[in-house]
């Protein structure tokens, strides 16, 4: 596993960016490391549009992965019960995503929205095939200091009632490409 904290640092700032009440952020790599498409919680547009799930169907929409090219999906939470249906459903698919970064864990975020119903990674899997669920390689935690403090503050406001005005376009939720590599571009130019 590659160290993934300066992108999830990156990531998080995006979540906080673009929905401060909800900074969901994911982000799926090809084997070569290239960034193919970022996604930010949608939540307020589409109940599906969970920052994994949309991510999931820009990739399906926008990319022809090939059958078993091995992907990564880093997110800034661990995945939701929806989120890995997303995974299972899209590797059905073609789609394989065959690792998880994620920085907070679904425990601690039981802790400020205490009414989620989702299980962690390693009881939600006992429910999917041997196969599906040994095939994943799930390494979490990586800023999770960070992530929880974002998600805390998110909770807050939107408690407080102070939850900005999201955008209705989904355009603004996601991009395709290494966004990391145009910033790097933009600044020797």
């Amino acid at each position: 596993m590659s160290d993934y904290t300066e992108l999830m640092g990156e990531l998080l700032e995006l979540g906080i960016n673009a929905n401060p009440a909800f900074p969901f952020t994911t982000c799926i790599l090809d084997s070569s490391g290239q960034i193919l498409v970022t996604a930010c919680n949608a939540c307020h547009i589409s109940p599906l549009y969970t920052a994994e799930g949309l991510a999931l169907h820009l990739l399906a929409s926008e990319f022809d992965c090939h059958k078993k090219q091995p992907l990564t999906l880093i997110t800034t939470s661990e995945p939701d019960d929806l989120s890995l249906m997303a995974i299972f459903w899209a590797r059905c698919q073609g789609i394989h995503i065959d690792e998880i970064i994620y920085g907070v864990s679904r425990a601690s975020l039981k802790k400020i929205w205490t009414q989620d119903p989702s299980q962690g990674l390693d009881e939600n899997l006992k429910r999917y095939p041997d196969d599906f669920r040994n095939s994943l390689s799930i390494h979490g935690q990586i800023l999770a200091d960070e992530c929880y403090e974002a998600f805390e503050e998110g909770k807050t406001m939107f408690d407080q009632g102070d939850d900005p005005v999201r955008s209705m376009d989904i355009d603004q939720y996601w991009m395709t490409g290494d966004w990391l590599i145009d910033d790097w571009e933009e600044e020797i130019e």
